[in-house]
């Protein structure tokens, strides 16, 4: 286990504190017009006229535009992540065109002087609709005589997916036991702190955008294409300071292209800021899952086979492609030795906001998946679930361990690294799970109903293919870190200056870290799936590793000594045993620039593209002691505990902080319905009046974190990513604590969130 005393300070943060950040909506240009969309207020309906008279003639009105106007950068925006078993994608326009499919869709764009007056002239919009019928969840999606929702696909399942290892039908059928489940799943939506937002400016020809984005390469390549302008025309940069992403800001919406392509033909700065309403109605969502499971094991508990059909809401559009399927389907084999697998998926669309990534992306549907079932094992079994657990956890002697899935385009699922039984008593050690079942048992003669859970997970992180790193030092020795990885509030700054300064021998706190601009570094994956740090932290140490060795064959001529025998430490260059003459990075960028090296180019730079062909397999084990008021339905959550291993850790206190943060941002969707709709598909909790996020009372009593580092062969850093690893069990343990509080009731949990309502239900059956 690694104790940890780390006392970095993260640099980000005292600019944040102060007020001084810069985010998106703080750049001022002059002569920017702001944009507002006209939205569709209903789920599903038809488009007729639409009369925009009255709007142009607005005060600061500069203009109002429709589908028909954008010519062909309306046509249908790519998938964020193409699958081969989505062949017809469901893909949205930047404006609808002859149907409006969710509450919220882009109908019009205003474009005034100001932001107040083009939400004014929405107002003074007429468009004609004819309602058609509604789907809000698969099981209307699915029903006989339903509505196609697009035409072109046939049906509303525009995807299907099977992967099978072993023959999981004769599994089951000469299994000792097999227990089936469904289990219910519902999840909500990020909602950062800043919401969206873009500037965007044409001049001579060449665009560029400001924009509160995760992924600054990808969506250049959207907007060239959308836009029918060559890539190298566009320059896409992230501001210093971005709000929170999750994954919402990582998706391609239709106000972006919608800004870029009237900032053309207005010829004049767009401005477009999303409100908190907005973001609520139409930035993508994680939606609902419904699993079939069956799980068959001999009577000792040795698991033999899982079988798991599963239909997922994808809403209107699939702008998401099949990330958060396959996520859940990948991860639904959790850190367990399982022989047989028949796992399947169906995507479903309904006319409800589009689905897309959300911390976690899928990952922690399968979490739930494996664990609820093993919940359910355990009891038919009459075995202790710990042991249940701990007698089928893959031995740290299994690696790689190949599960024998895949996950189109990231490669095999084959687990790198670990010691998940070390992990589990870690957690247990930590709970002390002996005094907690003492505890327990002295307040339940007294009334009160404590609950205990324990759950493993295994996580996908530092996802493939790639990410890349420029480290410059200039002429006067000053050092620059240049990455195609946005951050979003994560900590990169620290951490890149982090692993270039220990390379160079150089304090972190003097090297200049510049992120997502795709002038700046030609190419870039982004700021998803766990990856930054194992992926552009590895490409970072690389060039860092190519700079400080082409800096000791400087050293060396200068010198004159072989480069073998140059030793770099703590930024100086020395012959090895002669630390007396030594030079330090000024002097050896200054004859590096000058050219006077014979055989070496005059500069003192390199890049590096560090590619991976698999995601690295991050895990963990949480314990939770929380409170269940069994009148009320309220819980109150005392203690929460975690051993967490993402390999090397190379900041402690930010890898703290991001389990810290998925913990709290998981528990209101575990607690609480967070997207609700009515028969009409008009969303019930379109404000932070009735979406419940996390608040500080929502957040565990008590904190306490334990640290395994099982180093991945994968990358360079031994690292693996920690971004999500925090909410990846939040919600099947909420759900096995209050089982395990409501006992003496025989309550079960077969669908999360478990809402107050739900638990006084199964108190009072």
């Amino acid at each position: 286990m690694a104790e940890h005393t780390d006392a970095v300070r993260r640099r980000e943060d005292p600019r944040l504190i102060t007020g001084s950040g810069a985010f998106v909506d703080d750049l001022r240009m002059p002569g920017c017009l702001h944009a507002a969309f006209l939205r569709s207020p209903h789920a599903h309906a038809r488009i007729g006229a639409i009369d925009v008279s009255a709007a142009l003639n607005a005060p600061g009105v500069v203009g109002v535009y429709t589908a028909a106007d954008l010519g062909s950068a309306n046509a249908p925006i790519p998938v964020y992540a193409p699958h081969p078993a989505l062949p017809v994608p469901c893909r949205l326009r930047p404006l609808a065109t002859d149907v409006v499919r969710f509450v919220g869709e882009p109908v019009v764009a205003v474009i005034a002087d100001d932001p107040y007056r083009a939400w004014d002239a929405l107002d003074l919009i007429a468009v004609e609709y004819d309602p058609l019928p509604a789907l809000v969840d698969v099981d209307a999606a699915l029903a006989p005589g339903a509505p196609v929702l697009h035409p072109e696909i046939g049906s509303n399942v525009p995807a299907e997916w099977r992967q099978q290892v072993g023959d999981a039908d004769a599994a089951i059928r000469d299994a000792d036991v097999v227990v089936r489940a469904r289990i219910g799943l519902a999840r909500g939506t990020a909602h950062p702190l800043e919401p969206r937002g873009l500037v965007v400016r044409w001049d001579d020809g060449r665009l560029t955008v400001w924009g509160a984005i995760q992924l600054v390469h990808r969506h250049r390549t959207v907007l060239a294409g959308q836009l029918g302008v060559p890539e190298d025309h566009i320059r896409v940069i992230a501001p210093p300071d971005v709000g929170g992403g999750f994954g919402t800001k990582a998706m391609y919406y239709p106000e972006y292209i919608v800004v870029a392509a009237l900032a053309r033909v207005l010829g004049r700065p767009i401005k477009w800021i999303e409100t908190r309403r907005e973001h609520t109605l139409v930035a993508c969502v994680e939606r609902d899952q419904v699993h079939d499971v069956e799980i068959a094991a001999t009577r000792e508990g040795r698991l033999l086979a899982l079988r798991d059909t599963f239909v997922h809401d994808m809403g209107a559009y699939t702008i998401s492609g099949l990330n958060l399927l396959q996520n859940a389907m990948i991860h639904s084999v959790g850190p367990y030795r399982i022989p047989t697998l028949d796992l399947r998926f169906r995507g479903v669309v309904t006319t409800t906001t589009p689905v897309g990534a959300y911390r976690g992306a899928g990952r922690p549907y399968g979490t739930a998946v494996i664990e609820r079932a093993m919940d359910a094992l355990a009891r038919e079994l009459r075995m202790d679930p710990v042991a249940l657990r701990r007698r089928n956890l893959i031995g740290p002697d299994a690696y790689p361990y190949v599960t024998g899935l895949t996950a189109a385009g990231r490669g095999p699922v084959n687990y790198d690294s670990g010691d998940y039984a070390r992990c589990l008593a870690l957690a247990l050690d930590a709970l002390d799970l002996p005094a907690a079942r003492r505890e327990q048992a002295r307040l339940r003669a007294e009334g009160r109903y404590l609950g205990i859970g324990i759950v493993n997970y295994v996580e996908a992180t530092a996802t493939a293919p790639n990410e890349s790193a420029i480290v410059r030092v200039d002429v006067e020795g000053r050092v620059t870190v240049i990455s195609g990885a946005a951050p979003q509030g994560q900590g990169h700054v620290t951490m890149f200056s982090g692993v270039v300064g220990e390379v160079l021998g150089v304090d972190p706190e003097t090297i200049d870290v510049r992120t997502g601009d795709t002038a700046l570094v030609p190419r870039g994956g982004g700021t998803f799936g766990s990856r930054t740090a194992a992926i552009g932290g590895s490409a970072a140490l690389l060039a860092g590793r190519a700079v400080r060795d082409k800096a000791i064959r400087v050293a060396a001529h200068l010198l004159e000594a072989s480069a073998a025998d140059v030793v770099c430490e703590g930024g100086k260059f020395s012959v090895r045993g002669l630390p007396s003459r030594a030079l330090g990075w000024p002097e050896i960028a200054a004859a590096a620039h000058a050219g006077s090296v014979p055989g070496e180019s005059p500069d003192l730079e390199a890049d590096n593209l560090f590619e991976v062909g698999q995601s690295s397999f991050a895990n963990g084990t949480h314990a939770v002691v929380l409170e269940v008021d069994p009148d009320t339905g309220a819980v109150t959550i005392l203690r929460w505990v975690v051993a967490h291993d993402c390999g090397h850790v190379l900041q402690p206190g930010i890898v703290d902080g991001q389990i810290h943060g998925g913990v709290v941002q998981g528990i209101p969707d575990a607690l609480n319905v967070q997207l609700a709709y009515d028969e009409h598909g008009q969303r019930l909790t379109a404000t932070l009046m009735e979406y419940a996020l996390a608040t500080a009372a929502d957040a565990p009593a008590s904190f306490e974190l334990r640290h395994l580092e099982s180093p991945t062969p994968l990358n360079p850093l031994g690292a693996k990513g920690a971004g999500e690893g925090g909410i990846m069990p939040v919600h099947p343990l909420i759900a096995q604590a209050i089982e395990d509080a409501l006992a003496p009731f025989g309550a079960r949990v077969a669908r999360v969130p478990v809402t107050r309502a739900d638990i006084v239900g199964m108190t009072r059956s």
